[in-house]
């Protein structure tokens, strides 16, 4: 079974936000806003290795979901080359070593990410509290009773596809 390895090079989106995305992938290392500048500086940022192609596949969501973009690659395969940094403004500017040759190994992770793992599924990562019950009014509503309800409404008649005429054709024994 083949694994796979996912690198971040600070990528985001073409039409994404880069504040919001900065906040999602935040949340996706589990760390402060302020620590996450770090991972945008264009170099990449090996966040996992050795997965297999389904775990792969939900790392990619995750990522996308935040608006950040990964790479992903064959576990063993040079890691990718170093991207240009994203700033907050929107402005392309060279990131730091934007020269890095593509079999130097990857960045180191910074402090505090080392060991940055994506929340377990169905785990809440959103604190905010839900929006109150929406107010609706179904006092002027009333049911049928069981079974006395049809679906003749609903049916949509279709005029029948007519055969086309096959009696040209002839079978020949070969």
């Amino acid at each position: 079974m083949q694994s796979f390895d996912i690198y971040f090079l600070g990528e985001t989106l073409p039409d994404a936000d880069p504040v919001e995305v900065r906040r999602g992938v935040a949340k996706l290392f589990k760390v402060q806003e302020t620590a996450v500048e770090s991972l945008f500086s264009g170099k990449p940022l090996r966040v996992k290795q050795g997965l297999d192609a389904d775990t792969a596949s939900r790392y990619r969501a995750a990522f996308r979901e935040a608006g950040a973009l990964i790479q992903i690659l064959p576990s063993g395969a040079p890691p990718p080359a170093s991207r240009p940094s994203q700033p907050v403004g929107g402005e392309q500017v060279p990131a730091a070593g934007a020269t890095q040759i593509a079999d130097e190994p990857p960045a180191e992770p910074t402090a505090g990410i080392s060991a940055a793992e994506l929340a377990e599924v169905g785990a809440i990562i959103d604190h905010t509290p839900p929006p109150p019950p929406a107010q609706i009014d179904t006092g002027s509503l009333e049911a049928l009773p069981p079974n006395t309800g049809t679906l003749e409404d609903c049916r949509v008649e279709k005029p029948p596809t007519p055969i086309p005429d096959i009696s040209h054709l002839k079978l020949v024994d070969d």
